[in-house]
């Protein structure tokens, strides 16, 4: 996917220090690039992060064909080499009004050594970006999501990056000779069923529904997808999950499109009288990720997406700037490296006319 990656894009040599310090809650791509564009120029740039690495769905939700880890790695240690940021890991920033341990359901959590409250960041550094990411699944809601043998997208992809960190707690599931129903057409629906049939599974079904045209991950990834061996049920909508104490199968009815949603996308309406089941052994329900923030009702998200302050990307909370799939939601990596590079700016902008020199 990158043949170099290089999160101090159109830097230099860094400028000397300038005695502003800059808090960035998320090792992402958004945070990075914003790491690497402010500690060019000058600011001292401290990144809290709860995994073992940086890199975060980068580096342990992207499967290894996509982005290779030692890209990844190469281009954290430019940004501490070069640039003197400084990676504080194993740390996950919480909420001033949250229990200390954070929110328990989070992926990821399972590394967390520390934490430090966005109020602790806020009183000891001069600005704050949040780039926390969507570590929380979307859930279904149907009968059967709890059986075993049921994951999110998210439970699937992230133990086969995570378990060489800390093997004893982190365990990729064994599909070897099972018959798996990936749910979603998104680009983790879509890596989670390559990576089945890579793990060598008997069957893989691949279950959207709308059509190929409105598949989030593109036609051209589906195609792809389907060539390979998965079989590909469009207008398919699971209403639940086959099983007494873990997955025999999937049911769903066929859907038609109507009007268009919110999204834009023409709205999937279910035909109750056609359903249909297929068997499985393993489901993988990757129908997206929701944001993980601290303080999220403070920091109002909706208003800062509409332009709440008159600092781009600035939260209702003075000094607190939010950038990556936090404010927008699950995003292509281009995205959240351009949302990076415009918080890195509106920062220095918001220092400059606002915050008194150090």
């Amino acid at each position: 996917m990158f043949s170099t990656m290089n999160f101090g894009l159109f830097c230099g040599m860094p400028l000397e220090p300038n005695g502003y310090r800059v808090a960035i809650a998320g090792a992402g791509p958004a945070g990075l690039i914003a790491a690497g564009n402010l500690a060019c120029r000058g600011y001292h740039v401290e990144v809290f992060d709860k995994m073992p690495r940086p890199g975060g769905l980068l580096q342990f939700g992207i499967p290894e064909y996509r982005i290779p880890t030692p890209r990844i790695e190469e281009a954290v240690d430019r940004l501490a080499e070069d640039y003197g940021v400084v990676f504080n890991l194993r740390t996950k920033v919480v909420g001033s009004l949250e229990d200390p341990a954070g929110p328990a359901h989070d992926e990821g959590d399972v590394f967390v050594t520390a934490t430090r409250s966005l109020a602790d960041l806020r009183r000891d550094f001069h600005a704050v970006l949040l780039s926390t990411g969507s570590w929380r699944s979307r859930r279904m809601n149907v009968p059967g999501e709890n059986l075993d043998g049921v994951y999110s997208g998210l439970e699937y992809l992230f133990p086969l990056r995570a378990a060489h960190c800390q093997p004893d707690e982190v365990c990729p599931p064994d599909l070897a000779r099972r018959k798996v129903v990936v749910i979603g057409a998104g680009l983790s629906a879509v890596d989670a069923a390559q990576t089945a049939l890579l793990a060598g599974a008997d069957q893989v079904s691949l279950f959207y529904r709308r059509t190929i045209a409105e598949a989030p991950a593109g036609m051209h990834e589906i195609k792809h997808l389907t060539a390979k061996g998965c079989a590909w049920y469009e207008l398919a909508m699971p209403t639940a999950i086959r099983g007494a104490d873990r997955v025999e199968g999937v049911e769903f009815v066929q859907c038609s499109l109507g009007e268009p949603d919110e999204s834009g996308r023409r709205c999937p309406i279910p035909d109750k009288e056609h359903k249909q089941a297929v068997d499985a052994d393993v489901v993988i329900c990757a129908v997206g990720e929701l944001p993980t923030l601290p303080d999220a009702a403070a920091l109002d998200m909706k208003r800062t997406r509409k332009g709440g302050s008159r600092w781009p990307r600035m939260t209702m909370l003075d000094g607190v700037f939010a950038a990556g799939d936090c404010l927008t939601g699950p995003s292509k990596i281009g995205w959240a490296l351009t949302g990076g590079l415009e918080a890195a700016r509106s920062i220095r902008r918001w220092l400059r006319h606002v915050v008194r020199h150090p």
